[in-house]
């Protein structure tokens, strides 16, 4: 299939052009304006980090509905139902467990003293970045890439967020619970309070880790040029849910830069990937069937014939 350029994915418009390139430093604004509230007035860090993905998350999901850049990525009734499911189990379960860590780690960061709670506020931020992103690079790597009854189940814990062949705000919350906790416990949580980051530095380690999230799982054309240098965004992470392995790179979740130090960093402006999802050769089961999805990682490797 004919690779699809942005002409042909979306007519082109003023209001699309000012979403293309204001969208982003719009949403950087919003951040911005929540850290000024966390530093400079006596606002609690935790309604700031909730308030601000809450604003982020309405708008995206109202620019999607309205403007989406692939409409053969766009939600539908099926797959919808088909995300219910994954959100029923995660959000009920892994997701409120994440949200209620992600405070208490903004809450019990200030009574963690560690190596970094002295540190100026900017190198606590950078350092929480810097940190988390070198070991979800490596553990999403390992994900992917790894062989053997290790790798095979780190494949499986994580295959659910690939299988969806479309790419929108709410399909971020189809993923497995296992994914969820590894990524949490390994490249959050312990971390920060090994670390002893102080309140403000972890709510706003939060809000940018949340906000890429969301953005990087957006069916809208947004453009961050030379930033895609430093941050996953929309233009990185789509290459990431290719079907074709050879360019279903782009392992970071915030920052870009192990990517590109490690040879996986893949950025194609303005042309999206052919196909989203796994290659059919894969044997992994559609993504609407929830329960057989999740029941992957325990199963035998007997008990079927999947390659990761």
């Amino acid at each position: 299939m004919q690779q699809l350029t942005l002409t042909e994915a979306a007519p082109d418009s003023l209001i699309r052009t000012l979403v293309r390139w204001g969208l982003y430093p719009a949403s950087w604004a919003l951040l911005i304006f929540g850290f000024w509230r966390i530093i400079a007035t006596d606002a609690d860090p935790r309604p700031v980090w909730m308030q601000t993905s809450g604003v982020l998350f309405a708008t995206y999901f109202v620019t999607e509905f309205f403007l989406p850049y692939q409409a053969r990525w766009s939600m539908t009734l099926r797959s919808f139902w088909a995300d219910f499911k994954f959100i029923v189990v995660n959000s009920g379960v892994i997701a409120g467990i994440t949200a209620a860590l992600a405070l208490a780690t903004i809450t019990l960061a200030g009574r963690n003293d560690g190596p970094a709670s002295d540190w100026p506020l900017l190198a606590q931020v950078g350092a929480s970045l810097t940190v988390f992103e070198a070991i979800n690079y490596a553990l999403h790597r390992a994900m992917h890439e790894m062989r053997g009854p290790l790798g095979r189940f780190l494949w499986h814990s994580h295959a659910a967020h690939h299988l969806p062949p479309r790419l929108y705000l709410l399909m971020h919350a189809v993923f497995h619970p296992v994914n969820a906790v590894l990524i949490q416990g390994l490249a959050i949580i312990l971390p920060i309070w090994l670390a002893g980051y102080t309140p403000e530095a972890v709510a706003i380690f939060l809000m940018i880790n949340g906000m890429s999230g969301l953005i990087s799982h957006f069916n809208v054309d947004i453009r961050a040029g030379w930033l895609n240098y430093i941050f996953v965004g929309t233009e990185l992470h789509r290459y990431h849910h290719s079907a074709d392995v050879n360019e279903a790179r782009n392992y970071g979740a915030t920052l870009s830069v192990f990517d590109w130090l490690f040879g996986t960093f893949v950025y194609h402006p303005g042309v999206p990937p052919q196909e989203l999802g796994v290659d059919a050769a894969s044997g992994l089961p559609a993504y609407e069937r929830t329960f057989t999805v999740l029941a992957l990682p325990f199963r035998a490797a007997s008990d079927h014939a999947l390659d990761a």
